[in-house]
């Protein structure tokens, strides 16, 4: 087994990631956002900005940027769509994900690495990984979460958490679970849970190399 340095953080809709993520780094992790990789290189001049709008000339507003929410409703209901955005913009996010990751090993080698992102397991690139943290959310409270979130409607946000892979099939893919279904004190302390069986799987296998 070996030392999980890097590990992916997944769940599903508006499961909680960030503030989870934000906990990590609280605890001194460093934490990498593919959402907000996702933007760097979509945005005017980023690295699939250009195969974007030459598949989906229609997303631009008025300063040349994309406008990521008329993309997002032109793909969700057309699959063929989806799946190319999909090959054009997750190569880049990994390609940029890579460097991020290159960069804190370069100045900490002993540092844990989180990256958040919502589909690890459904890309199948949870392989990259040393190992993967799962968060759980009881399905009322997310549906609750994307209405209040995204403005919806409750069919809708139903319609969106359906379509997206089961939590008891990704839980098949994690090594830990965050349970963020209570209030922020209880998640702060099941990440703290996670955090401190990391380190004792690395302190672990630390001692038995030496």
């Amino acid at each position: 087994m070996k030392e999980l340095r890097y590990l992916g953080l997944t769940g599903g809709i508006a499961t909680g990631k960030s503030t989870i993520a934000k906990f990590f780094e609280e605890l001194g992790c460093y934490t990498i956002d593919a959402d907000n990789i996702s933007r760097i290189v979509m945005a005017k001049g980023g690295s699939a900005y250009k195969d974007i709008i030459e598949n989906f000339p229609d997303v631009l507003d008025d300063n040349g940027e994309i406008n990521r929410g008329k993309l997002k409703k032109i793909v969700f209901n057309d699959q063929n769509k989806r799946l190319l955005l999909e090959s054009i913009v997750h190569p880049k996010i990994l390609e940029y994900e890579k460097k991020l990751v290159g960069e804190i090993k370069g100045k900490d080698d002993r540092g844990i690495i989180i990256t958040q992102a919502a589909l690890i397991i459904e890309k199948g690139t949870y392989n990259r990984f040393d190992g993967i943290i799962l968060v759980y959310l009881d399905k009322d409270t997310q549906i609750k979460r994307v209405v209040q979130r995204d403005n919806i409607s409750e069919d809708e946000a139903k319609r969106i958490i359906d379509a997206q892979m089961s939590y008891e099939e990704k839980l098949k893919y994690a090594n830990f679970v965050i349970d963020n279904s209570k209030d922020l004190i209880y998640t702060q302390n099941e990440v703290k849970r996670v955090f401190e069986l990391i380190k004792k799987i690395n302190y672990g296998i630390k001692h038995q190399k030496n």
